[in-house]
Formats: structure tokens, sequence, C-alpha cells
């Protein structure tokens, strides 16, 4: 999908080849993200792998998630991403689990040239509720989905005392 930044992001099916690569990446830096949002890094990783395990126990295969090799104009891979559909009293919606982009491409619009093809492979599934997590260090990817029309839903606080 092309947006006024010029940017175009196009989402392929991650091949079987590049799922292993992708999923221990995922798991570490999912890890990471949970240790600087406060848990040890013993915690963090056990919480990590066990989320990718229990949200795709059958892999690529899984039923109700995708997941894609984000691709440039040029077709050269900067990204990937990951959602699933849920149902939830009856309402189908869409949950993005991942989405990354290579930190050499950052800044230059395919972060919102991701979500509007996410948005139109949404769409396809006959979806139009889309969900996500963000954590609250994050200010680049809070300002990004708001630019998006995305609104704030829950807010989870915690002091250490």
């Amino acid at each position: 999908m092309t947006e006024k930044t010029g940017r175009t992001a196009t989402l392929v099916p991650m091949s079987q080849s590049d799922y292993a690569a992708w999923k221990a990446h995922g798991i570490k830096a999912y890890a990471e993200d949970k240790q600087q949002s406060g848990y040890s890094a013993k915690q963090a990783l056990k919480l990590s792998k066990v989320s990718y395990e229990d949200g795709l126990p059958q892999g690529l295969q899984t039923p109700n998630n995708y997941i894609f090799t984000i691709l440039n104009a040029a077709e050269q891979p900067v990204g990937t991403t990951w959602f699933a559909i849920k149902e939830h009293y009856g309402k189908k919606s869409a949950f993005i689990y991942d989405i990354e982009i290579n930190q050499a491409v950052r800044g230059q619009g395919l972060g919102k040239a991701t979500m509007m093809a996410l948005e139109a492979e949404v769409r396809k599934h006959g979806i139009d509720k889309i969900g996500l997590h963000v954590f609250a260090f994050n200010k680049t990817a809070h300002a990004l989905y708001a630019s998006l029309g995305y609104k704030t839903t829950d807010i989870t606080m915690e002091k250490v005392v």
C-alpha cells in the first residue's frame, strides 16, 4: 500500500524456511520489551516463550493466525508482522501480536504503510476492528497508532514499593 510518504509495504505470507528464525527473534525481542517494562530477564524470557508457544501451537499452520514478511517497493524484506482473528462475544476482530520494521529502515514511513496494508488484509477476512498492545515506553509506536485513529481502551499502571 502506498502512502503520502511515497513508501510502499506489501505483505507476503511468511515462508516456512523463515519461520524458525522469525520466532526465535520474536521471543528474544518480546522478552527484551518485557524486561524494559519491569520483568526480570528470567521471567520475561519465560513469558515470551509461553506467549509464542500458546499463540502459535501449530506454527505457520495455526488456524486464524497470519504471519507476513513485509516487503518495500523494491520487494526487499523490511520487517515482519503477525495478527490473529479472534472472536469475543460473537464479534470477530483482529489482534496484532507483532509488528517489526527493520531498524535500518525505520522512520521512512514503512510503519504507517504496513499498518495500512494490515488494515486491507484484515478487511479481506470481513473484519472491521483491529486491536493491539503497545508498551508504555514505546512512544514512537503510540504516536503512529494514534495518527492512524487507534484509541486507548485500557491502561494498566503499577508502582514498585
